[in-house]
Parts: C-alpha cells; sequence; structure tokens
C-alpha cells in the first residue's frame, strides 16, 4: 500500500529537464553537471563541435548528447536540445555556470508548488579575477515544457517573449536560487575570445534586426566590457530611443550602463543629469544612488555625495527585481563613503565607515588597510588592538595572521607585535622559534636593533630549522650597525653584497669591483633561495613577492631594511642602500639587454637542427646564468624598484611625521596643533602604500 502511494507520489513529481548547450569546455563542465546533481531527472547536451573531452564527460554524467552544426545562432542551439527534452520544466544552463548547493536542495519545491510559467534565478557574475565581487541578475532560467515555448535571438536569446505569445497572462515569479556564473573572468574571456565573438554576431543581428532595441542594449554591454566607452555610449542611446522604460525590463540597467560610460569619458555633468532623470523613473535602485554620488563628488559637491552615499546605505540592495552589483548599498557604499570622508578630514567617520565595510564583507582587505594607515598617521596606532578586539570578530588563527600581514605593510608594528602575543605559540620549538624570528623582522622594521639582535641570538644558539635564516638577520643588522669591517666569511651572498658594495666613502671598492666579486657567490644565492621558504615565519600575507609567495628574498630583505633605515634615523645608510640598488638596477638593465641581443642571435641560428647534446648543454648554460644572479630575484628590476620606491615613500612619511610633531605649539600647558597639521596629514595618507588591491 505504501509502496504503491509512493509511486503514485513520484508519478505526479515535476519533472525537470536540464537542457545546455557545449563547445570544448572540459574544463567547466564537471563543476556545472556536478551541481545538478539530484536536482534534475534528466540532462540534454547540445555540442556544436567540441575538439575535446566535453561530449565523453557529458556522457559519464548520464546526460544525452545531441550533434549540432553551428550556425551562430544560439537559439537554434538552444532549441535543439528543448526538442528532445521530456521533463515538466527546463532548466538552462552554460558550461560556465554552476547551481548552488541551496538551489539544488530547493528547485523541487518550486517547480511542484508554483503556479507560474516561469521563475527567475539571481545570476551571479563573476568578472576580472573572480575576487572583485560579482553583478546580481534575475534571469529567467527555468520554465515549462511546451512545443511552443522556443528561444528567439541569434545571441542574447530569450525565452520569455514566446511564453507571453502562447499565454499573454503568462506570471512570473523571483526565487531566490543562486546560479553561479564564472563564464566573464578575464583567464576566461581571453582564452574563449568571447567578446570579438559576441560583437561580431550581434553586429549581424543588427543589420538582421536593426529596429530590435535589445540587439543594441547587448552590443554596448560588449563594448563597455572592453572599454569601448564612446561607442558603447552610441549603442545604448540608439537603444534607449527605441523602448518604454516603464515596461521594458532591462531600461533601469541600460540608464545605469550609460552613466557609467558618461562616468568613463570624465562627462561628470552629463552623467549627473542622466542619473537624475534615472532616479525619477527608478527611485528604489540602489545603483544609481551610488553612482549620484560619485558624479556629485567629481563635480566637487562632497557634500551632496555624502548624502547620497548615506541615502543607498539606508536603502541597502535594490529589490529583487533590478540587476544590481554585490556590495551596492553595503560593503562598496560604506568603503565609497569612507573614502570621502577621508577627502573631508572627518577621519573618525573614515574610521567608522571603513569598520562597517568589514562588517558587510569580511573577506575585504582594502578598508583595513585604510583604517590602519589613518590610526597610525592620526597619532592612534595604540588603540588599534583594542578596535580590533571590540569591533571585530577574529575567530581563526589565519583571520589574525591575515590582520598581522595588513598591519606590517601598513607600517604599525607595534600594534603587530602587540597582536603578535595573541598568535598561539605552540607546543614545538620550532613554532616557538617560527615567531620569534617574526617578532624580531618587526622590531628590524621599528629600527630596534637591540630586541631584534637578542631575539635572533636565542634561535640562533638553538640551532634547529630557522637558525640559519637568524644567522642571515644577524649579519644584515651587523652591517646595518656599523660593523660592517668584521670578518664576511661565513656570511650570505645578499650581505656580501651590502658589505662589498653598499657603503658609499672612503675604502670601498668601486662598484663594478664589488658586482664582479659578488658574482662569485652566485651558488650560495641558490642555497639561500633553497632556505628561504621558511623566511616568511609570521605567515604575514603581502610580504612576499608575487612571484616568490613567502618568501623574503634579495629585495624584500632590501627593503626591510630600507624602512629599519628610517626608523632609525640611519640615514647615510640609507642613501648606501638606495644608491647601491640603483646601480644593480641600471648594470641588470645593461646585462638583460646585452642577453636579449646574444639571445636573438642564437635564435637565428637554432634554424638548424640540434643536437640533443647541444640542448642539454645550452640549458646547463641557461641554468648557471640564472645561478649568478646575487640573490634570489635580483634580476627583476619591477620588483626592485617597487622596494626601491617604497623605501622613499616611508621616507617622506617619516619626515612628514617630524614636521607634523613639530607644529605642535605649547599654549597654557596644553599642546596645541599648528593649521596646516591637517594639510600633513592629509599628504601622508594620500602617499601610495600598499592598498590591498594589490596583486
Amino acid at each position: 500500500m505504501q509502496a504503491h502511494q509512493h509511486q503514485r507520489q513520484q508519478s505526479q513529481a515535476q519533472r525537470i529537464s536540464l537542457c545546455m548547450i557545449v563547445k570544448d569546455e572540459e574544463e567547466m563542465l564537471p563543476r556545472c553537471l556536478e551541481s545538478v546533481q539530484g536536482a534534475v531527472d534528466e540532462i540534454i547536451v547540445v555540442d556544436t563541435g567540441s575538439s575535446d573531452r566535453s561530449v565523453a564527460i557529458a556522457r559519464e554524467y548520464g546526460a544525452s548528447v545531441v550533434e549540432f552544426a553551428w550556425c551562430d545562432d544560439f537559439a537554434a542551439a538552444r532549441n535543439a536540445g528543448l526538442e528532445r527534452a521530456s521533463g515538466d520544466w527546463i532548466l538552462f544552463l552554460d558550461a560556465d555556470e554552476a547551481l548552488e548547493a541551496t538551489a539544488r536542495e530547493q528547485i523541487r519545491s518550486w517547480t511542484e508548488v508554483s503556479g507560474c510559467d516561469g521563475l527567475f534565478l539571481n545570476i551571479h557574475n563573476y568578472t576580472g579575477s573572480g575576487q572583485q565581487g560579482a553583478t546580481v541578475n534575475p534571469v529567467l532560467r527555468l520554465f515549462r515544457n511546451h512545443p511552443e515555448h522556443r528561444f528567439k535571438g541569434r545571441i542574447h536569446e530569450q525565452i520569455a517573449a514566446a511564453i507571453c505569445e502562447r499565454n499573454p497572462e503568462a506570471a512570473f515569479h523571483i526565487t531566490d536560487m543562486v546560479i553561479h556564473h564564472y563564464g566573464y573572468q578575464t583567464v576566461v574571456v581571453e582564452r574563449k575570445d568571447k567578446v570579438n565573438r559576441n560583437v561580431r554576431l550581434l553586429q549581424q543581428a543588427v543589420v538582421e534586426e536593426p529596429d530590435q532595441p535589445f540587439h543594441h542594449y547587448n552590443l554596448g554591454v560588449e563594448y563597455l566590457r572592453v572599454g569601448e566607452a564612446e561607442q558603447a555610449l552610441d549603442s545604448f542611446g540608439k537603444a534607449r530611443k527605441m523602448i518604454d522604460p516603464a515596461v521594458t525590463s532591462y531600461a533601469h540597467l541600460l540608464l545605469k550602463y550609460e552613466v557609467r560610460c558618461l562616468e568613463h569619458l570624465q562627462r561628470w555633468q552629463e552623467a549627473l543629469e542622466l542619473v537624475d532623470a534615472a532616479l525619477e523613473l527608478f527611485p528604489e535602485y540602489t545603483d544609481l544612488m551610488h553612482h549620484r554620488a560619485v558624479c556629485a563628488d567629481a563635480l566637487g559637491e562632497p557634500e551632496a555625495a555624502e548624502i547620497w552615499l548615506r541615502k543607498a546605505i539606508r536603502q541597502g540592495p535594490p529589490p529583487a527585481i533590478f540587476h544590481t552589483e554585490e556590495g551596492m548599498g553595503t560593503y562598496q557604499t560604506w568603503y565609497l563613503l569612507g573614502r570621502l570622508l577621508e577627502g573631508k578630514a572627518d577621519l573618525e567617520g573614515a574610521v567608522d565607515a571603513y569598520v562597517e565595510t568589514v562588517r558587510a564583507k569580511s573577506s575585504l582587505v582594502p578598508p583595513l588597510y585604510r583604517l590602519f594607515r589613518i590610526m597610525r598617521v592620526s597619532g592612534q596606532e595604540g588603540q588599534i588592538p583594542a578596535v580590533i578586539e571590540s569591533r571585530f570578530a577574529m575567530s581563526s588563527e589565519e583571520a589574525l595572521s591575515k590582520v598581522l600581514g595588513i598591519l606590517e605593510q601598513c607600517h604599525c608594528y607595534d600594534a603587530a607585535l602587540e597582536l603578535l602575543v595573541e598568535l598561539p605559540s605552540g607546543s614545538s620549538g620550532e613554532q616557538r622559534e617560527k615567531r620569534s624570528v617574526a617578532e624580531a623582522v618587526l622590531h628590524v622594521q621599528r629600527g630596534d636593533w637591540s630586541t631584534a639582535r637578542l631575539k635572533l641570538e636565542t634561535v640562533k644558539r638553538k640551532k634547529g630549522s630557522f637558525a640559519p635564516m637568524a644567522a642571515r638577520w644577524l649579519e644584515r643588522l651587523r652591517w646595518l650597525e656599523g660593523k660592517e669591517g668584521q670578518e664576511t666569511s661565513g656570511q650570505d651572498a645578499f650581505t656580501r653584497w651590502l658589505v662589498h658594495g653598499s657603503q658609499v666613502g672612503e675604502g670601498r671598492e668601486s662598484a663594478s669591483e664589488a658586482e664582479s666579486g659578488f658574482t662569485r657567490w652566485g651558488k650560495a644565492a641558490v642555497e639561500m633561495e633553497n632556505r628561504s621558504k621558511m623566511e616568511n615565519p609570521a605567515g604575514l600575507e603581502g610580504a612576499a613577492d608575487a612571484d616568490h609567495a613567502g618568501l623574503y628574498d634579495g629585495w624584500q630583505a632590501l627593503g626591510l631594511m630600507l624602512e629599519g633605515c628610517v626608523q632609525s634615523g640611519r640615514w647615510q645608510a640609507l642613501h648606501g642602500l638606495i644608491q647601491r640598488g640603483r646601480q644593480l638596477l641600471d648594470e641588470v638593465d645593461d646585462t638583460t639587454e646585452k642577453r636579449l641581443e646574444k639571445e636573438q642571435h642564437a635564435d637565428g641560428e637554432l634554424a638548424k637542427e640540434r643536437s640533443q647534446e647541444e640542448q642539454v648543454e645550452r640549458e646547463i648554460i641557461d641554468a648557471k646564468r640564472w645561478i649568478s644572479e646575487p640573490f634570489p630575484g635580483a634580476s627583476d628590476t619591477l620588483s626592485g624598484t617597487s622596494w626601491l620606491v617604497k623605501g622613499l615613500i616611508r621616507a617622506a612619511d617619516h619626515h612628514l611625521a617630524q614636521l607634523m610633531s613639530d607644529t605642535e605649539q605649547v599654549k597654557s600647558g596644553k599642546r596645541q596643533r599648528h593649521s596646516y597639521w591637517p594639510v600633513i596629514q592629509h599628504i601622508r595618507l594620500e602617499l601610495p602604500g600598499a592598498d590591498g588591491f594589490e596583486g
């Protein structure tokens, strides 16, 4: 009886067919098909000519594969799949999309209880590197299967019109189910040449249907995607003349994109007028409020900009009918408000805005950089640990390590040292030594040589795995403290370079002599690189170059020493380091240019077939050439220049801080700041520095 009842319930259940079109999607397809397991009853994959394993992968997941000759028509390909679908509902996805886990659990409930003809799901589109957040777009992706429900449109194909033609009273509902779309991340777009393909098909569609505004709109989107603002603006303008904004589903987005084009072209007054007109039509569209503030600020109206930002925050994310960007009315708007308040010298308000930014999206780091820099520059570094404890939930060692890394890059060494105590020291001696070296490096950067030396000496005496690194830092400190006359045997290659080439004055060999002498220790540099895997002991994020993640290579060590010279007022040593760094970069540039000329000549000779022995010999020569680097990363002129510039900026920051303290006057027993104190503070905040957007 129960089995019969169960079978009857199954027969009455609404079956769902997943329909897809693919071509060469072996990388993305498994994630997509995995995401719908248990959510659909059948999978129909239309393959338009794959040369990879896409078809095999689809069949591994039980899909029925339809071979389709591509004819530059997405609707035709979609409809080929619909012809084979037997479900009551059609879900359509692309290979670069994935159904969110919660949506997989909810989708049958929606189809079984819904009296609608179609359901909208929210597409989260990830662009750039995928770390910049997402745009959120409600899109009709689930609809009832019917022979008259067929897609229309060569590209950006649509189904809603066909549903409404069959049933003018058709009803639709916006759900909270989410589809993640990864296809417009930079690496995917470049690999598949999506923009050029889309532009070509849309231009063809415009020729075929010049009076169809949706084609002009989509063409504008593609132009905007690649920064062709003038062409995008022209396409959007044509589309807007053809639509009735009151009934066109994408009108709000078209207007926002027009505003973005005008902003890109710095036609701020036109952008302001257009966004005001758009807000008359769509007063609840938070994105427009945010852009209204951007325009006002650009036109020199910070007060109006602040009003609109706060209005957007009160509104929060817009209603679900609007296409929006993640963070509109929340973290993006809070962050923009923080930058605005910084410009108005309302640093207390800016700090609050940055705190709210992080609370709205805890993975963001740029607001933390701004927050810590403000507190340091305004003399409140000592309050940072208390702010972190009271305003943020530091629930893991990983989160604390990330904050420590940001504090280090913001030069908040006292705060970092105080927070470092919060990290568990661990039960092993190696973990304790790791933390000791991390503390020592922070003391190096703050110019406290004696404390750094004491911690390093302790680690060196224990002769554990961190002892070699402690020894190298002790050698560098010895050089910084002016003890360069001591015996250099046993020192690492970097310290030898410092000893022989960094100082200015009599008794030092010339730069060329130092360089030629230094290259003799090339093999030592290789050993240093092998050992340097331990050289970011605190796991402080961002301290390492992108090409040497987690390492303190030569240039980075140089950067830390520049910082220490600034903090300790060792200006002669600072000058020597900068001069030697410049000389090394010049020499590397000359050497690189000559090497490239030789390689170009050699490449011409390589037209002749070379024996395997000759190839091995060339590889050995190449290896020896790179071994001769003074230290790992020395030939990277971008990295070297970056560290030198950072040292100069830090020196300027230090001088401004001194100037700021000199402007304080004592009147009636109280210290009083000079009137131009805020100006110096503002300059310090605007000095280039780590901002969390790097890398």
